[in-house]
């Protein structure tokens, strides 16, 4: 029977190729004695397929053999140890990542060389040849894209609906006071790592857990594409508001009492009647344009396009337009940087763990919580991201730049686009593309 080969990675993390203090001199002996390849040496990541022929015509020719110039930075012990340690981690339900690893390596070697100045920290290269070295680490794979996202995020899809807006900024031309956006962003309260952690933005209610609850608190936001953002109405999961969320409250941040604190059909249209359509109709009214109309965009999110909602926009003169299915991550503007900087904020916050009783706790949340609101409230990033998303000014063109023209053949079965006919009107566009809600009356 033939000898299976051993893999090169698997012979790396042997002690006898770790105790070689230079990565050129394991490669050259994995090249001679073990016969692997130029590529499969490459493949490894030791060292370049340049480098190992630098290294073999310098000993063929009887030079010295020129090192690659990376030290090693931990003894064959030490990263036994620090492979445990990871193991440890990933057993106590956390997520190894190469920038996790690269954290801890650094704070090892500060440790260990504590007393020298020039210590030298690791990087991705180190980290990559850490995990060959250690083939039992397993990084956490990337989550998939929903099959949604992928298939709708083309020019097929998103072309038809640019070349209605577009033709509705064209005709209706409403001013940029007058185009907003509401949306909701989401965030998670950890136990185990008691501080705001982010997750991710594409789940269609948001939330924020109230510290000393396992329940949820959500936010829904407003903007326009001047840069002002209104009313934030900030919905809690208790029958009555206590004191430290009652200070809080401003003319801009309004904490709601709510069975569970989860955004509903009813509480979103009781929402938009108390507190958005007013912002909308004085904002009208401020710069003397009540008979002109005001656009508002929105998702296909919870209860957004309610038949209550399209009365009330008609009655007062705004129009709702509707984004494509799926495709919120590239148009919605707060999706852009408005909600990264609330995230980012809530991320690297760790005020709600340091302290123990349930008062204290909700002082310390109801900061964070304001700070990531106030961190997203800057005009100039709400502008810039009502022009990164192509909504304002019109911009189809950088955003369909990068796009693929159809999306894969395994995914076409999830859309089935709508194209206006040549030549056609703009009602005709609009009643073929039905992107654009309640245009007219």
């Amino acid at each position: 029977m033939e000898k299976v080969k051993p893999s090169l990675a698997r012979l790396l993390a042997t002690s006898e190729m770790r105790s070689m203090e230079d990565d050129t001199i394991k490669a050259i002996y994995a090249y001679d004695f073990l016969n692997f390849s130029e590529r499969e040496i490459e493949e490894c990541k030791l060292i370049s397929r340049g480098s190992l022929q630098r290294a073999l015509k310098a000993r063929n020719e009887g030079r010295k053999i020129r090192k690659c110039g990376r030290p090693t930075l931990f003894t064959i012990s030490e990263e036994d140890d620090f492979e445990q340690q990871i193991l440890e981690d990933v057993r106590n339900g956390k997520n190894p990542t190469k920038k996790f690893i690269e954290q801890m390596a650094n704070e090892l070697l500060l440790k260990k060389r504590k007393d020298d100045e020039d210590t030298k920290k690791v990087d991705k290269h180190w980290i990559d040849r850490f995990l060959t070295r250690h083939p039992k680490i397993e990084l956490v794979k990337p989550k998939a894209l929903p099959i949604g996202r992928v298939a709708h995020t083309c020019k097929m899809v998103l072309n038809p609906f640019f070349n209605c807006y577009d033709l509705y900024m064209q005709q209706i031309k409403p001013l940029p006071q007058l185009i907003f956006n509401i949306d909701e962003t989401s965030t998670s309260f950890s136990d185990a790592e008691q501080d705001l952690v982010a997750s991710s933005s594409s789940t269609p209610s948001s939330f924020i857990a109230e510290p000393s609850l396992p329940s949820s608190t959500t936010i829904v936001f407003m903007t326009s594409a001047d840069g002002c953002r209104y009313i934030t109405p900030v919905l809690i999961p208790l029958k009555t508001i206590p004191n430290e969320y009652r200070l809080a409250t401003t003319s801009l941040e309004i904490f709601i009492p709510t069975a569970n604190g989860h955004l509903t059909s009813n509480l979103f249209l009781e929402l938009f009647r108390k507190y958005f359509l007013p912002e909308i109709l004085k904002k009208k009214n401020q710069i003397g344009e009540n008979f002109r109309h005001a656009a508002l965009i929105m998702d296909g999110g919870v209860g957004h396009f309610q038949e209550d909602i399209k009365k009330e926009c008609r009655d007062n003169l705004i129009d709702l337009i509707k984004l494509p299915s799926h495709t919120s991550h590239i148009l919605q503007p707060n999706d852009q940087f408005i909600f990264a900087n609330m995230k980012r904020v809530f991320s690297k916050s760790k005020d709600c763990g340091m302290v123990t009783s349930a008062s204290a706790r909700r002082e310390a949340f109801v900061k964070v919580l304001k700070n990531g609101i106030a961190a997203a409230s800057y005009p100039e990033t709400i502008i810039a991201s009502w022009r990164v998303s192509g909504m304002w000014p019109v911009n189809k063109e950088d955003i369909l730049r990068h796009l693929p023209d159809s999306p894969p053949v395994w995914a076409q079965s999830e859309i089935e686009p709508k194209k206006a006919p040549e030549g056609a009107s703009y009602g005709a566009v609009y009643r073929a593309s039905d992107r654009l809600e309640n245009l007219f009356r």
